[in-house]
């Protein structure tokens, strides 16, 4: 792909990700990009497209990864401890009108982008508990298969405001963050677990 087409990609999708999508328009994209709007359209015919190409872009290239270079030689807990702080970056940055926005106005590229989200996220679970039960970190009777799909559903599911229960305050916040990472590793974890992350989880 052509590198000025990936840095139109990118930078829109942090807009998005920081303001949401209804509120960013292709005047604001070349704006940030510092190029005009004619040009911006020579690579997107529209801001569906771009929108598009952008959902499939941070599908195939996902920022964080228990298999990335720079962690993939990390035990499974300090594994989880980078995924942690990774959460805790994205609570202070993320909008939550993307979500919605994307269902809202385009349901269409909104149900595959959830769909993938939902496959790669739990793939990424898997491998993080597998690995600790080798590691003898994690229980060896845990079923896997829940406890994936139950940490997508809580981390996928922050922004359901139907039947939720936390302000918008305390889940877009460390602590409560915190507090849930604890109460999930003293579920999984073993005696050899529970005293390595404690010594490390201050």
């Amino acid at each position: 792909m052509n590198e000025q087409k990936i840095n139109i990609i990118t930078t829109s999708w942090a807009l998005f990700f920081q303001y949401g999508i209804k509120s960013i328009s292709m005047d604001d994209i070349a704006s940030k990009m510092g190029m005009s709007k004619k040009t911006l359209y020579n690579y997107f015919s529209n801001k569906n497209e771009l929108i598009n190409e952008a959902c499939e872009w941070d599908i195939k290239n996902p920022q964080f990864s228990f298999k990335s270079d720079q962690i993939i030689n990390l035990n499974a807990l300090d594994q989880y401890f980078e995924f942690f702080n990774f959460i805790n970056e994205r609570i202070l940055k993320k909008c939550d009108s993307l979500d919605y926005d994307l269902k809202k106005y385009y349901p269409e590229i909104w149900l595959k982008t959830k769909e993938e989200k939902i496959k790669n996220f739990q793939i990424e679970i898997i491998y993080n508990l597998q690995k600790g039960i080798k590691e003898g970190l994690y229980r060896p009777e845990l079923n896997i298969r829940f406890i994936s799909k139950n940490l997508v559903s809580f981390y996928l599911n922050l922004n359901t405001t139907e039947y939720q229960v936390f302000s918008s305050n305390e889940v877009f916040n460390k602590d409560m963050h915190r507090e849930l990472t604890l109460y999930h590793l003293y579920g999984i974890c073993t005696n050899k677990g529970i005293e390595y992350f404690k010594n490390k989880f201050k």
